[in-house]
Formats: C-alpha cells, structure tokens, sequence
C-alpha cells in the first residue's frame, strides 16, 4: 500500500469498536474523504473487527488487530491484520450465503463496496487489503 498514513492498533475486544470506529471516521477525515466513503470504510471495519472476533478467536481476547489507511492516486486502500486461523474473504464474491439468515451478509456487503481485495497469510496473521 502506498501513501500509508495511519496505523490503528487494538484488542480483539467488542468494547473496542466504537474507540476503533472513531479513529477511523478521524483518519477518514484527515485523508480528505467524502462524508457517504468514511461511513462505507467503517462498516467495512466493523464487519471485519467483529467477523474477528465472532469467528476468528469465538469471543473477546487480547489478540491485537491493525489497520492502516491510505490514499494514493483518488483510491483509498484499508490494511487490516489480525491473527486468527486463516481466513481469505477475497474469494467470496456478492452472491456468498445468499441464504443465510440475519448476520450473514457481512462478505457480500464487503465485497459491494471495495473495488478489490487482495488477501494473503504472513506467518501467523491474515493480510486483506481493500480498495475503495
């Protein structure tokens, strides 16, 4: 990712969202994004903090989460990390779980609104970048 500005680090914790979410909106602000892009970027972090949590370590831990923000050439990229059992949500497109019930739509949502996303496994952390 180039033009990196910001990296975010917190606990696997559902208490950490809206103190995540907040630094978010701010870094979203400090990249110059448009109101409707920073409120599409933190779902997107919401979905992937809490999918995390839900299913990557099955509830709260102190496992660390990281996000880096970056906006080079009008497309902003989100770095996320995380240290939970491989999980690659590049390979899910829209029509994922179609009909899964209420709570199940997290991938398809992410994948509606990136341009692209690239994942990969780094020793012991998943990588997943996303493009806005």
């Amino acid at each position: 990712m180039t033009a990196h500005f910001t990296d975010i680090s917190v606990s696997a914790r559902y208490a950490e969202l809206p103190g995540l979410i907040a630094r978010v909106a701010e870094q979203a602000a400090g990249l110059g994004l448009a109101a409707d892009d920073s409120l599409r970027l933190q779902l997107v972090v919401e979905e992937l903090f809490t999918n995390t949590i839900a299913h990557g370590h099955h509830g709260d831990s102190e496992h660390r989460v990281s996000l880096a923000l970056g906006r080079s050439d009008g497309i902003l990229t989100l770095r996320y990390e995380d240290d939970a059992p491989p999980f690659d949500i590049s390979g899910f497109g829209q029509n994922f779980r179609l009909t899964v019930e209420v709570g199940g739509q997290g991938l398809g949502l992410i994948h509606g609104m990136s341009k692209a996303i690239r994942y990969q496994r780094s020793g012991q952390r998943n990588i997943t970048e996303i493009e806005f």
